[in-house]
């Protein structure tokens, strides 16, 4: 009888050391368990904020980063003036722009008593009046040394360093029709009114 109950109270000892054994064994996985969850959370968070760590840095460079500075186009040579033609007097060293109706401007040179000068025509009318000859159809331009003086029918146009330039107009009309004298009279006038206050020095 007594080995009986003895044989009970250790089966008795035995289940309380396994269930002891047991419910500690399933405590330590709890916690285990727990532990691992709080490392898990504590993890995304971290990435979570430096996720956002990263962004406010962007935002920042993205709003201190100074635009970069366009190519503005460079700026394009003028074009020349419509309707004018560039005549230059080398000897003279000026040139004016030639503009209609006499933009077929042209010259002779010939020195005169020291003095540079261009006798002066256009094509269109020697072409139709021979007599319009460079001089005779529209007069000359003198280059005059500012201590010359010059005479009473020059008219000054410009000066320029120890030059005054002069035009001197022709004594006649070298037309041979009505026509053809209105068209010299037009061209000595776009001449002195239009072309010749051109005068530039090259």
């Amino acid at each position: 009888m007594s080995q009986r109950r003895s044989g009970q109270n250790l089966l008795i000892v035995v289940a309380v050391t396994l269930g002891l054994g047991l419910g500690a064994s399933g405590y330590l996985n709890y916690v285990q368990f727990s532990r691992m969850q709080d490392e898990k959370a504590a993890a995304n968070g971290q990435i979570t904020d430096l996720r956002y760590q990263l962004k406010q840095q962007d935002v920042k460079a993205a709003a201190t980063t100074s635009p970069s500075p366009t190519a503005s186009p460079s700026p394009s040579a003028a074009p020349a003036v419509p309707g004018t033609a560039p005549v230059k007097f080398d000897q003279l060293g000026v040139s004016v722009a030639a503009t209609a109706p006499i933009s077929d401007l042209t010259y002779s040179y010939q020195l005169i008593s020291g003095l540079a000068v261009a006798n002066l025509t256009t094509t269109g009318l020697v072409a139709q009046y021979p007599a319009c000859k460079p001089g005779a159809a529209l007069g000359q331009l003198v280059r005059r040394p500012k201590t010359s003086r010059a005479a009473s029918t020059s008219k000054l146009i410009k000066s320029f360093g120890d030059y005054n330039y002069y035009y001197v107009a022709s004594a006649y009309n070298c037309a041979s029709d009505a026509a053809g004298r209105a068209s010299v009279a037009a061209a000595k006038a776009a001449l002195l009114d239009t072309v010749l206050p051109t005068l530039t020095q090259i």
